[in-house]
């Protein structure tokens, strides 16, 4: 898996711009581009950084067996109340049976 092109499905797939990233990480938007077009390396504190932007941990960032969906769904169900989790776990309980 290449990062950079990682980090852009995740981008596009929570709806970001390459500026408003670098926005939210204080770093350039030309950055964000020759990371996403592997050009550059970035350390490990600047990964983590725009995993928490993009609502995913690093183990969530590297594990590729996850679809953009359930990624996606992950990240949104963690900024969810516990008791909103129970309440979408009941729904899709009900959808499944």
């Amino acid at each position: 898996m290449e990062v950079g092109s990682r980090i852009q499905e995740l981008r596009k797939l929570n709806k970001i711009t390459a500026k408003e990233l670098a926005e939210q990480i204080d770093v350039s938007p030309s950055f964000i581009s020759a990371i996403e077009h592997n050009s550059t390396k970035l350390s490990l504190k600047t990964l983590n950084h725009i995993c928490e932007v993009l609502g995913v941990t690093l183990a969530e960032f590297f594990n590729s067996e996850m679809s953009p969906v359930e990624k996606k769904l992950t990240a949104q169900i963690k900024k969810m109340p516990e008791e909103k989790k129970y309440e979408l776990l009941a729904f899709l309980t009900g959808l499944i049976s």
